[in-house]
């Protein structure tokens, strides 16, 4: 989640940047001039950082998603070990093993 705000917030900066090229451009002066191939730079700079940082939370999805889907095996797993628990036991009752009783000597 932070990456995301991260990202956002680069890619803000990048937009309020684009909108001071235009500005230093049209000032013409050598001391503009240097100030407009700063800008430039520094929103080059901008981009392949919100890049980067989309890069990233892109894999984080991918993380969270294979975490997600390995806790819905585990949960398939465990569906599937109750019902062979419960087949196997009605199995053990309809052969008259009620365990209970055998152990205290009833039957």
């Amino acid at each position: 989640m932070a990456g995301l705000f991260a990202s956002s917030a680069v890619k803000w900066a990048i937009d309020n940047l684009s909108s001071l090229l235009p500005a230093a451009a049209a000032a013409g002066s050598s001391r503009g001039l240097d100030a407009l191939e700063e800008l430039r730079t520094l929103e080059r700079t901008m981009r392949r950082i919100h890049a980067t940082l989309r890069d990233a939370e892109q894999r984080w999805n991918i993380r969270e998603e294979s975490a997600a889907k390995q806790e819905l095996a585990y949960d398939a797993e465990d569906v599937v070990e109750e019902y062979e628990y419960e087949v196997n036991r009605r199995k053990v009752e309809a052969l008259g093993g009620g365990g209970e009783t055998q152990a205290r000597g009833g039957k």
